[in-house]
């Protein structure tokens, strides 16, 4: 089975709970302070008296951060194939935690789109159709093409410089068996350019998208003729974004966008068709 135990540093054991609890009892008497010292009340002499007395808590890695991470890249990665059931226990004791993070994960990653949860809390791995293509694909369109269009007029020489480095790594990727470091090399090279906009919630918004559309991206990129053509739109992006022209970035991603729609719309069962919820 691909799930794999998370590190014991995100178990729950004795001293994960120990610390937790210790860092509650240290935040709970800072509060305390705090609340008299607004009130008026009188503090004794033992107590901070200002609000520089507020450190820190410990840092903790977070466990849910940690089993969505683990989740997201086993689907998207299609280890988790379509489908598949996800039972909240069977998940917690396969990752080494308790069933509480699970089910808040499984919550988002249903939000995300990659987790369908039905009416009896049951959830499994959302399948692939024509619909949640095009939905998403319409919002790459629109969300991506703004990216594009900001970032290649805003890239400066070391992102250019970055992005060419990039290319160069990811045309040796451009064959059916090196699929998962050139979709990653890919996502590094439209990356240089949208931080470019120095937009982090526009960036965050894109790379969602980005992700949630890589197990569509994985059906198109079975052939090598397919990856020329993919690496033939990542050249005319490069291009694009050393003369900083925006609006030739924005046209490059809406076409690449559109080709892989036409490609694969008709290959994917809709969700219409009887059977499918």
């Amino acid at each position: 089975a691909p799930v794999v135990r998370l590190q014991d540093d995100v178990g729950e054991g004795a001293a994960d709970v120990d610390a937790e609890t210790r860092g509650r009892d240290r935040l709970g008497n800072h509060v305390a302070t705090i609340f008299q010292i607004a009130c008026g009340g009188k503090v004794s002499d033992t107590a901070p008296q200002t609000l520089a007395s507020v450190t820190t808590l410990e840092a903790r890695p977070s466990v849910e951060r940690q089993v969505a991470a683990s989740l997201r890249d086993l689907i998207v990665g299609g280890r988790l194939r379509e489908g598949t059931p996800l039972r909240h226990r069977e998940l917690a004791e396969r990752l080494g935690v308790s069933p509480t993070p699970v089910r808040v994960v499984l919550g988002m990653l249903g939000r995300e789109g990659l987790v369908e949860i039905g009416p009896t809390g049951r959830a499994a791995v959302s399948r692939l159709t024509r619909e949640d293509l095009e939905e998403v694909y319409a919002a790459r369109l629109g969300v991506e093409g703004l990216a594009a269009r900001l970032g290649a007029a805003a890239v400066g020489e070391a992102d250019v410089a970055r992005m060419r480095e990039l290319y160069g790594r990811l045309r040796p990727l451009a064959h059916p068996d090196a699929v998962d470091g050139y979709l990653s090399t890919r996502w590094e090279l439209h990356a240089t350019c949208y931080r470019a906009t120095g937009r982090e919630r526009l960036v965050g918004e894109v790379e969602r998208l980005f992700w949630r559309a890589e197990r569509y991206n994985r059906l198109i990129l079975t052939t090598r003729p397919r990856f020329r053509s993919s690496l033939a739109n990542y050249r005319e992006f490069l291009q694009a974004c050393e003369v900083r022209d925006g609006e030739a970035a924005e046209r490059v991603i809406h076409a690449s966008i559109r080709w892989a729609v036409e490609l694969l719309g008709d290959t994917l069962p809709s969700e219409r068709e009887p059977g499918r919820a």
